[in-house]
């Protein structure tokens, strides 16, 4: 009744490539962050609350 789904080799990789792309982003994320100056970090800090 039931059977077990025979995964292919580049089935079981996608995965760890939608993985390793999420974390290269979340990485450049932080490092963005990090590079940026304080007069940028006051601006980004302040964004939400803007009336422009």
């Amino acid at each position: 009744m039931w059977s077990r789904i025979a995964y292919m080799e580049w089935q079981t990789l996608l995965p760890q490539i939608g993985f390793a792309l999420f974390a290269l982003a979340f990485v450049l994320a932080i490092w963005r962050t990090f590079k940026m100056s304080p007069s940028e970090l006051e601006r980004a800090s302040r964004l939400p609350l803007e009336d422009e």
